[in-house]
C-alpha cells in the first residue's frame, strides 16, 4: 500500500500543506533546516503516534499552535487515516471511525524508517534489536501481537507478585501461561532470524557490501533453551524475589550479531555498522513484501550516509520493489521519481 494524499498541519516549521506523492519514489530536497525531515516525521506520527526525532510532542508542535494534525488517503483502497496530537492527548480516525489503539494505525500503515542514527541497531542496547524483530513479526505473524501482549501482562503480574511477597502457588499459576506465551515468542523470533540471515546474504551481494569477515546472526532466548522457560522461571524464583523482578524470559532476549567471530559493534567501524544496519532494514522490507505487505520506506538523508556507489545500488534495488519510498536530501533526485523542493517550511512539487 502507499499514500496518494497527505495533509500536514502544525508540524515544526512546515507551512500547512497537502502533498500528492507518487506511487514509488518521492524525493524531498532542500537546504539543511528547510523542513525536509519534518515531512517524514509527519508520516511517522500518523503511523506510530509519536516522533522519531523527539520523545516530547511539544517540541514537534509548531510555535503558536496547540496540536499537530496529519491526514492521509491510502492507495489503492482509498481508506482515510487521520490523527491529532496535542501535549496531552491523541485522537485517531480510520475510515471515518474513531480509533482507540495506536496498533491499529501501525497495522494500516506499515513503514520502515532509515535515519542517520540507524547504527544503533548494531551498537545500541539489545532493546533496539528486540524491537526490530517484534515490529516485523507484528506485521507478518497474525498471532504475534496477541502473544506478545499476553507475555507482557503475565510478566507485569509476576513482577508485582515478586515485590508484594506473593506465595509460590500464586507465582506458579502465573508462570505456566507466561512460559507458554514466552516460548511462542522465542520460536517466532528465532524463525525470523533464520529467514533474515538468507535475505541479508543475498542483499549484501546485490548491493556490493563487503564487511571485514563473515557476519553471523543468532537469536539468544534470554533463558537456557534446554531448561525451557517454565523451568528457568521456577529455578530463578527465589533470586527473583530478592531482586524484585523477573530475570529469565524473552524480555531479555537478543539478536546477537557478530562479524569475524566478534561482536559487530566492536569489530566494525561506524561506517561499516551503518552498512550492516542498512542490510538489516532492507531485509525487513524484503520480508514484508514477501508476505504480501507493501510498506512505506522513509529514508532520511541517505546521500550523506552512503557513498555514491552504494546509494546508487540501493536506488536500483528499490526500483524493483513494490514500495513507496520517501527520501530527503540536500541535492535533487538523480533518478526517475516525483520531486519536491522544500524551502523555509514550504513544499513545492517540481517534477
Amino acid at each position: 500500500m502507499s499514500l496518494k494524499r497527505l495533509s500536514i498541519e502544525g508540524v515544526r516549521n512546515l507551512a500547512p500543506v497537502e502533498i500528492a506523492p507518487g506511487e514509488n519514489l518521492n524525493w524531498f530536497h532542500g537546504a539543511n533546516g528547510a523542513g525536509k525531515t519534518s515531512v517524514l516525521e509527519a508520516v511517522f506520527l500518523l503511523a506510530r503516534g509519536r516522533s522519531f526525532r523527539s520523545h516530547r510532542i511539544s517540541s514537534v508542535i509548531q510555535h503558536g499552535q496547540d496540536r499537530v494534525r496529519v491526514v492521509a488517503c491510502r492507495w489503492p483502497d482509498g481508506m482515510t487515516l487521520g490523527m491529532e496530537r496535542s501535549a496531552g492527548s491523541w485522537r485517531g480516525r480510520i475510515g471515518g471511525k474513531e480509533c482507540l489503539r495506536l496498533s491499529e494505525f501501525a497495522a494500516c500503515l506499515p513503514l520502515v524508517l532509515m535515519q542517520p542514527d540507524s547504527h544503533r541497531l548494531i551498537d545500541g542496547g539489545p532493546e533496539h534489536r528486540r524491537q526490530y524483530l517484534d515490529w516485523q513479526l507484528f506485521h507478518v505473524e497474525p498471532h504475534y501481537l496477541e502473544t506478545w501482549q499476553r507475555y507482557a501482562r503475565y510478566l507485569r503480574q509476576r513482577n508485582a507478585g515478586l515485590r508484594s511477597g506473593a506465595s509460590d502457588a500464586v507465582l506458579q499459576a502465573l508462570e505456566q501461561p507466561m512460559a507458554e506465551a514466552g516460548e511462542r515468542m522465542s520460536a517466532f523470533r528465532a524463525g525470523l532470524v533464520d529467514k533474515a540471515r538468507v535475505v541479508i546474504d543475498s542483499l549484501a551481494a546485490t548491493l556490493g557490501i563487503h564487511l571485514p569477515g563473515a557476519v553471523e546472526f543468532r537469536y539468544r532466548r534470554g533463558y537456557p533453551a534446554e531448561e525451557g522457560l517454565l523451568g528457568a522461571l521456577s529455578a530463578s524464583r527465589a533470586r527473583d524475589r530478592e531482586l524484585g523482578f523477573t530475570r529469565p524470559g524473552p524480555h531479555r532476549g537478543e539478536l546477537v550479531i557478530q562479524c569475524a567471530g566478534q561482536a559487530a559493534a566492536q569489530e566494525l567501524s561506524r561506517g561499516q555498522q551503518k552498512l550492516l544496519a542498512l542490510l538489516l532494514q532492507l531485509s525487513q522490507l524484503d520480508g514484508l513484501v514477501g508476505e504480501g505487505v507493501r510498506p512505506l520506506l522513509l529514508l532520511d538523508d541517505p546521500v550523506s550516509e552512503l557513498d555514491g556507489r552504494h546509494f546508487g545500488l540501493v536506488l536500483d534495488w528499490l526500483e524493483q520493489q513494490p514500495v513507496q519510498a520517501w527520501v530527503t536530501a540536500t541535492v535533487p533526485c538523480p533518478t526517475a521519481g516525483r520531486m519536491f523542493h522544500v524551502e523555509q517550511g514550504k513544499i513545492e512539487r517540481v517534477l
